[in-house]
């Protein structure tokens, strides 16, 4: 039995940053031991700012961004110029916001800097480019019209959330992608890529910060102040069936199970998190260790606890056999009942949180993470909650709490969605 007056004593690590506001947008400081730096930028600009007409806009202009700018002018100038220095750069979309990053050694962070302010700041879009990235992006989504579980979640999404900027997919549609014009991708930054909606954050081993604020102040000090579109109002939506289903003729029924939850502001995230690692969240979980392990009813299965700054859902994922699927679903609810009536060991309580408590600190280990990590509750938030502060959280959740939030997983609140 694990001793807790251990667990509650334990000093983890703490975390240094400090936010400065240069040329007008807040830049965010957080300087670590090791071999690297990341510059990265998030913009309040996901695909919950789109509407019908430019859905999958936010995803398609994250590619166009590589494609050059006034210094970098093509796609090979911008990634040979990273090259040079044995850099690494990405970007994602997400529902909330996008984000991109350089990651490089120390010595080389002005140089990162400065190919992705290039980027960012006076983008090109060429309209060559564009016409080829549109085949690129459209390849893409069709890859991910050819994966049922992904796509099990993506409808799934849409009959939760309902036809609107929350529940639509992020890459948009193949009609939207094709009919992007370069005045569009132009619009879309000129509205969303401003200093009022964005943060610029340099975690990692930071030698030249002084540098690194000066070519900031110089970089970026022409972009638009103001943002000029906002986010819908988010509504809570209740599908009218609770169980729907698509039949793509796959080999197995793709399943999603689900319910609403905690929203990332909410105090109860802290114990729907370890609820779902007891439930499904690693290998000793029930449902992988019932009915993976024990009933060898599928290859993949788990739980989780999915939050957005205004909304949560607990998730069940699963690829099941469908010629047994109602006797497979019935085996995955009755684990769900278990846990909804408030079923839960000591023993299953304490390893759920010295699982989140290492799992959440090895999650920042590198300069990139520790930037996703500051920057995403900073940009959304508008602060930030230290590794120690959310560790804390972790081991004040008592077995109790975990029992309540159990209860928002009974019978009546659930959905399921599959594709067959």
């Amino acid at each position: 039995m694990t001793d807790r007056r251990y667990l509650s004593s334990v000093s983890f690590s703490f975390m240094d940053y400090s936010i400065k506001q240069i040329a007008g947008i807040p830049v965010l400081f957080a300087p670590t031991d090791g071999n690297s730096t990341t510059i990265q930028i998030l913009v309040k600009a996901g695909s919950i700012y789109e509407n019908r007409e430019n859905n999958g806009i936010s995803h398609f202009l994250e590619h166009m961004f590589f494609k050059g700018g006034k210094k970098y002018t093509t796609p090979h100038d911008v990634a040979a110029y990273v090259d040079t220095f044995g850099g690494e750069f990405n970007a994602f979309t997400a529902e909330e916001y996008a984000w991109y990053y350089v990651k490089a050694a120390p010595e080389h962070a002005p140089k990162a800097l400065d190919v992705l302010a290039d980027m960012m700041v006076h983008p090109a879009f060429p309209k060559d480019e564009m016409e080829r990235e549109k085949w690129v992006v459209i390849q893409e989504l069709k890859m991910y019209e050819d994966r049922p579980d992904r796509q099990a979640f993506s409808k799934f999404k849409t009959y939760m959330y309902g036809d609107n900027s929350y529940g639509r997919e992020i890459i948009g549609t193949e009609d939207n992608i094709r009919w992007f014009t370069q005045e569009d991708l132009f619009q879309h930054k000129e509205q969303l890529y401003t200093k009022d909606n964005m943060l610029i954050v340099v975690a990692g081993n930071i030698l030249q910060q002084e540098v690194l604020e000066w070519m900031i102040e110089e970089l970026f000090d022409s972009l638009p102040t103001k943002k000029s579109v906002e986010k819908p109002a988010f509504v809570h939506h209740l599908p009218e069936e609770k169980t729907m289903s698509y039949n793509k003729g796959t080999q197995q029924a793709h399943v999603v199970i689900g319910a609403w939850w905690y929203d990332s502001s909410k105090q109860e995230r802290f114990a729907a998190s370890l609820l779902g690692v007891i439930l499904g969240g690693n290998m000793s979980s029930r449902l992988f260790q019932n009915i993976r392990e024990k009933l060898g009813m599928c290859y993949y299965i788990y739980g989780t606890h999915y939050a957005n700054t205004d909304d949560g859902l607990f998730l069940i994922r699963a690829g099941l056999e469908k010629e047994r699927l109602d006797e497979w679903l019935s085996a995955i609810y009755k684990e769900i009942e278990q846990i909804a009536a408030g079923n839960i060991t000591e023993k299953e309580y304490e390893k759920a949180q010295w699982f989140m408590t290492g799992k959440t600190q090895m999650g920042i280990e590198s300069s990139d993470e520790l930037a996703d990590f500051l920057g995403a509750q900073q940009l959304l938030k508008g602060k930030i909650q230290t590794l120690d502060a959310i560790l804390e959280e972790y081991t004040k959740v008592g077995i109790d709490d975990l029992k309540k939030v159990a209860q928002n997983l009974a019978d009546n609140r659930l959905y399921t969605y599959y594709i067959s």
